[in-house]
């Protein structure tokens, strides 16, 4: 099997109601994935995602169409999709770094491998450790009542979990916000807080301080991603398990957490890892290390998460004390796919549909397409 030609589809989708995140983040209103479609010699289709957003990664979707159209696929005609490891080689030969285009890549290699053996790819990676994952929910910035409000709301939908966002300028309200959710969802219902980066050390401490009581299953990035001692002094001085997201993006970063003793939890994003390959590996070394894995999201369509799902499926270290993200699509005015099907009353489903197991929308597809490239 070889590539014949590459289809990039850039897309423009709305949230059905704005995000409110950190003060680092701001209010998200759309996302801009852009979907790879590759086309074979043999007739088969795989197609990959990737999720750029400047602020978390330093990618947009105009930055990430010039590396793919521009530097990766050129050089990806003729190659065989199935050897998922050359595939990488060759990406990572013609320009460094760029993990979130690379991704959109290694989803669809993944997809074609899967499709031209039969098989999902969760068996290509081992095979899968159960069924089906639960799946909570996420709420923005506001006031500690309409905070408690949404959480309530979560718990009665039959979501397992719910994450706050936090790490606004007001740490203060940030506190009763997440005491506030803590009070109105009960003692049984498992709480995370998100800073996505917004606070400095000593903030996040007295965040920490004066949550403990909220008995928050982990405290999420506190602080920026390369502040890793930081990460580290606020672990050793609160009570509250640390979770590394923007800080761990690949298998260095994962490598120095651990040497750090800077995190109990790797929040786990396939398209910020550069794929499904190199989010295994880094999930492999999360297992031997110790450290569990939350699979997060990047607000993407059902491809990534499909992808996320395959990998969530086969490792053994899965925080299983909470729901995990596989919710992205129903947040969004449409899933371009049927991955947003697979969530039923809180929980989402492993399907054995060979390749990432997903069916595309053409009319989804191409209502938020806001331009296309094609490479032959």
């Amino acid at each position: 099997m070889r590539i014949k030609k590459i289809l990039l589809h850039e897309l423009c989708v709305p949230l059905k109601h704005p995000y409110i995140l950190s003060k680092e983040y701001g209010i998200q209103h759309h996302t801009t994935p852009i979907i790879a479609e590759i086309h074979t010699d043999c007739s088969l289709v795989g197609y990959g995602e990737c999720d750029p957003w400047p602020l978390f990664t330093g990618d947009s979707q105009e930055s990430a169409m010039v590396v793919l159209a521009r530097h990766l696929c050129p050089q990806l005609i003729g190659k065989d999709p199935t050897n998922i490891h050359d595939i990488h080689q060759v990406m990572d030969a013609t320009i460094r770094g760029n993990h979130i285009s690379k991704s959109a890549i290694d989803m669809a290699s993944y997809d074609l491998f899967g499709k031209s053996v039969g098989v999902p790819v969760h068996q290509l990676l081992g095979g899968k450790r159960r069924n089906k994952i639960r799946c909570f929910w996420s709420v923005g910035g506001a006031t500690p009542e309409s905070t408690a409000e949404e959480v309530l709301s979560i718990k009665k939908q039959g979501y397992y979990g719910c994450m706050i966002k936090i790490g606004t300028e007001n740490y203060r309200n940030d506190i009763a916000r997440t005491l506030a959710a803590r009070e109105a969802a009960g003692p049984d219902f498992p709480l995370v807080a998100d800073a996505n980066q917004g606070w400095d050390v000593e903030t996040a401490i007295a965040y920490g301080r004066a949550c403990e009581r909220a008995d928050l299953l982990y405290f999420e990035q506190p602080v920026q991603s390369w502040d890793i001692k930081g990460l580290s002094r606020i672990r050793r001085k609160i009570n509250i398990p640390i979770s590394a997201d923007e800080g761990v993006a690949t298998l260095q970063d994962a490598v120095a957490l651990v040497a750090a003793e800077a995190a109990d939890v790797f929040s786990i994003k396939v398209t910020k890892h550069g794929g499904i390959l190199p989010a295994k590996q880094i999930c492999d070394y999360a297992a031997a290390s110790g450290i569990k894995l939350f699979f997060n999201s990047m607000i993407e369509e059902g491809i990534t998460q499909s992808a996320s799902l395959a990998v969530a499926a086969t490792v053994p270290n899965l925080m299983t004390t909470i729901g995990h993200s596989f919710f992205s699509p129903l947040r969004l005015e449409s899933d371009i796919c049927d991955f947003h099907s697979r969530v039923i009353d809180g929980i989402t489903h492993i399907t054995d549909t060979p390749g990432l197991g997903i069916t595309i929308d053409p009319d989804a597809l191409k209502k938020y397409t806001v331009g296309t490239c094609c490479i032959e």
